[in-house]
């Protein structure tokens, strides 16, 4: 296992094959997991066992500060050419906590309409706690800005850098246009899409393939962030009542189901507890988007 700019993906976990079992055990689909806000892959170190080779894919620009000219669809291209390099071919799921669930979304979106696809199978996407940015109404409490909490052994060069991050993460997903998938949804006639097959791709009477999202299923911190003005909210919980936050307004058929978990947005990989909690959630939701392929359906029965 590597550290976390060792390369671009890094490896982070790489199971050591089971022994005494089938050799289909040992088949797990690899997850790619893409960086948050602050542009790192810490957190994705600090998880458990999921049981099979985890990626996780760091900004680049982090320690230089660079900027993505072309925002979030710049960077989900090259991304996608990271994840080609690491897993050029079979299946994958991808993902990520926050930003990287965007990321991702966009990612899935690029494959789906490149002209001449990879032999890469895409089976889904795994959402932690990533927030739709699309606000339809003005919120009713005012939304702050959360503070970061450092650790005391956090190097001043770190926090810049993170800070930073954060900054140029936010003005991205300010000016990014969520991806288009379908004629349905660009004519805003989005309520049939959930009688559309479940596989990637539809193809139409007159042979143009129309692209669909695959199954997403989203992990979501059930708590708000405490925040220090009364009667506010953090931006990160502008939809935390609403279970599928804020993604039925985007498109009602994309999250297959939601994993509630214990914490709130900013801890769910810091205490001993959400860790686990969060790790067992990931390997669920991996299992379970590997299960619904092998069914051929886009939702996990009842």
């Amino acid at each position: 296992m590597g550290s976390m700019f060792d390369g671009n993906p890094s490896l982070i976990q790489d199971p050591a094959p089971a022994r005494n079992v089938s050799p289909w055990a040992n088949k797990a689909t690899p997850l790619v997991l893409i960086h948050d806000g602050g542009g790192t892959t810490f957190s994705y170190y600090c998880l458990g066992e999921l049981d099979r080779r985890v990626y996780g894919i760091a900004n680049p620009h982090y320690q230089s500060g660079g900027t993505w000219h072309g925002g979030i669809p710049e960077m989900a291209a090259h991304y996608l050419r990271l994840i080609k390099a690491a897993v050029p071919r079979g299946d994958i799921i991808i993902g990520g906590w926050s930003l990287g669930g965007l990321v991702a979304l966009e990612v899935a979106h690029q494959l789906a309409r490149e002209a001449h696809p990879p032999p890469l199978n895409l089976l889904g996407i795994v959402m932690v706690d990533s927030v739709c940015p699309m606000v339809l109404t003005a919120p009713v409490l005012p939304v702050i800005q959360h503070a970061v909490e450092w650790s005391q052994h956090t190097r001043q060069e770190t926090k810049d850098r993170i800070m930073r991050s954060f900054a140029e993460s936010s003005r991205m997903v300010r000016e990014w246009t969520l991806p288009v998938w379908d004629a349905a949804q660009a004519a805003g006639q989005d309520e049939g899409a959930a009688n559309v097959p479940s596989h990637t791709h539809t193809h139409t009477g007159n042979g143009r393939v129309l692209a669909r999202p695959p199954p997403v299923i989203l992990i979501r911190a059930m708590e708000p962030v405490p925040v220090p003005e009364e009667g506010a909210v953090s931006r990160v919980d502008v939809h935390r009542g609403d279970r599928l936050l804020g993604w039925g307004g985007y498109r009602k058929d994309m999250i297959t189901s939601v994993m509630d978990i214990p914490g709130h947005h900013f801890n769910i990989f810091h205490t001993e507890k959400n860790l686990e909690t969060s790790t067992a959630a990931i390997k669920r939701a991996c299992l379970d988007i590997e299960e619904m392929h092998a069914r051929g359906t886009s939702r996990l029965a009842a």
